[in-house]
């Protein structure tokens, strides 16, 4: 997908070990623009080179969880406050802040973002969403899940990280 990746991004991008998705949009941003599901093959390869996923929901939704289950992320529903979880993954897996990615859904990711390593969000996000974000994407929902796990992806792949 990305032949090319901005330095700032390999920088950022390349130790990523969590990646930690806000679900909301998966209902949606089921499909990208051309109607196909979301590409879970860098998600798979990343999982296997150490990089864990969860997803998050303050809802509860079939068409949630079964994109979620389409990409292969653990998937945390009905939670009032994220950020109970992202202390819990953080502490679980021994990740610093630096080493995390957040793909933002909302302005209740707000407090997520100022902790997060690297900050993205959906195209569809609140404006204030996207101005404190390091990235936008793309698409929204599951393909901008693929989009973040893509970028990663080529980060690793440059010097100084994993390489398969």
């Amino acid at each position: 997908m990305f032949q090319k990746l901005r330095t700032d991004l390999v920088k950022k991008l390349a130790g990523v070990r969590l990646v930690l998705v806000n679900a909301d949009g998966f209902e949606h941003g089921r499909a990208n623009g051309n109607g196909s599901l979301p590409d879970a093959k860098y998600i798979s390869a990343l999982r296997h080179g150490g990089v864990e996923f969860a997803a998050f929901s303050r809802s509860k939704s079939n068409a949630i969880s079964s994109v979620a289950e389409t990409l292969g992320i653990e998937l945390h529903q009905g939670l009032p406050d994220a950020l109970g979880l992202y202390d819990a993954l953080k502490s679980e897996l021994g990740v610093a802040d630096k080493d995390i990615v957040l793909l933002c859904g909302g302005e209740s990711d707000i407090p997520l973002m100022g902790k997060a390593g690297f900050s993205a969000a959906p195209p569809d996000a609140p404006s204030g969403v996207k101005a404190r974000s390091y990235f936008v994407t793309y698409h929204s929902g599951g393909p901008a899940v693929s989009e973040i796990a893509s970028l990663i992806y080529v980060a690793k792949k440059h010097p100084g990280g994993w390489s398969e």
